[in-house]
């Protein structure tokens, strides 16, 4: 099929960069109100479409800039250091522009036919009620956890089904369904990442949905199987899907606690000692904890750039590289976290008053450094197994 989209400002990897950092200052300036908002405001939304920033993992074919995952990872962490919810909101809307390309050219031409900045949200875990009938599913249910639903005209929903051959993995499906086939519960009030506004997918009665508009994830993941991964040229479009969708919510921590660590530093150089008046920055211990914090941050920031570059040229990826960049985005995570514990310990009183952001860096980043694609005792247990000659654990096996 032929570009549908016409005439179009295809964009480089600085451009997107550029871009980025030019939305930095006005959603910074949203950051309370998202939280107090518990969604992203439509101000915000309209700037990641105005821009193309939507756009970057998008194929040519749709009117996409067809870049590689670096430049997605890059812009995330630019836009989750002003406001760690939009970065995250930002990381799940880009992501699933490049997720679409797995499905068949029907529901691409779908969702991007008549416009090419459709927003997706997803809810991946399998919660609903899916069953099988003639050319499709009927679904219904709950699926919670959907960030930035409330601006999303399309959702991927999580369906577990059973093998289908005797032995196998069972079936992970995602099955996209239209803003018009479900309601939205709003359950969202948590402690952190308040912005994100990940509420709850409902669809009361059945429905249906067509084999079309159906893809099993686990298939793609394990050996590079989906529909519509032949349409597009590239190396984007020949990766695994669930190891690689870590490296987006991974910028995104990266980004929030780089932002945290710049916050500190500036109000740092304005802040004295009550008793004493001696500036903060004066402080021997402080300066050890800004030095130790700086070394970590870079030190994350390289094992990120490390296990991107092992999926820069495209797949498929072997057990060997799917395991080691799980253990590098899940650890660089960890280290995020407990760099941003540091900051925050060493903030001062002030720093727990809603009205100073580095309170909300604390509790968005500790948050989103608990997302199960995230976890290290998983990718731990997987890269210990694997280079100590031992098969894989067959609960962990199925995406790998």
């Amino acid at each position: 099929m032929t570009n549908t989209m016409g005439m179009f400002e295809r964009f480089s990897h600085e451009t997107a960069i550029a871009r980025a950092r030019a939305l930095a200052p006005s959603i910074r300036s949203r950051a309370k109100q998202s939280e107090e908002m518990r969604q992203q405001p439509k101000e915000t939304i309209q700037e990641f479409i105005d821009s193309g920033l939507i756009r970057l993992l998008q194929p040519v074919m749709w009117g996409g800039h067809q870049l590689h995952i670096d430049s997605l990872c890059d812009a995330i962490k630019e836009i989750a250091k002003a406001d760690p919810s939009a970065g995250w909101c930002f990381a799940l809307l880009g992501l699933h522009s490049w997720m679409l390309t797995g499905w068949p050219e029907q529901s691409q031409l779908e969702v991007w036919g008549d416009n090419p900045n459709a927003l997706i949200a997803s809810a991946f875990a399998p919660t609903g009620k899916t069953v099988r009938t003639d050319g499709g599913y009927r679904i219904h249910g709950e699926w919670p956890f959907s960030s930035g639903i409330d601006h999303s005209d399309w959702a991927m929903l999580g369906s577990i089904q059973p093998p289908s051959e005797e032995g196998g993995f069972p079936q992970h499906l995602m099955l996209l369904v239209n803003k018009e086939q479900f309601e939205i519960m709003d359950d969202w009030y948590v402690a952190g990442i308040k912005g994100s506004g990940s509420k709850r997918i409902v669809i009361k009665e059945p429905i249906f949905v067509p084999d079309h508009r159906i893809v099993n994830i686990l298939r793609w993941s394990k050996y590079n199987e989906a529909p519509g991964l032949s349409l597009h040229s590239g190396p984007v479009y020949t990766l695994p899907l669930q190891p690689i969708i870590p490296f987006f919510l991974a910028s995104c921590v990266l980004g929030a606690t780089q932002g945290a660590y710049e916050l500190w530093i500036e109000s740092a150089k304005k802040k004295h000692a009550v008793f004493t008046q001696t500036t903060i920055t004066e402080f021997t211990h402080q300066q050890i904890r800004l030095s130790e914090s700086g070394a970590e941050l870079e030190a994350a920031e390289l094992l990120l750039k490390s296990a991107l570059g092992v999926v820069r040229d495209g797949g498929p990826l072997t057990v060997d590289q799917k395991v080691r960049i799980a253990r590098d985005y899940a650890y660089m995570t960890k280290m995020c976290a407990r760099v941003m514990q540091r900051l925050f310990e060493n903030s001062g009183a002030s720093s727990i008053y809603e009205s100073n952001p580095m309170q909300r860096y604390w509790r968005d980043i500790q948050i989103m450094s608990m997302h199960v694609g995230l976890n290290f005792d998983f990718a731990g247990e997987n890269f210990g197994r694997h280079v100590m000659g031992l098969p894989i654990n067959p609960k962990n096996a199925a995406y790998l």
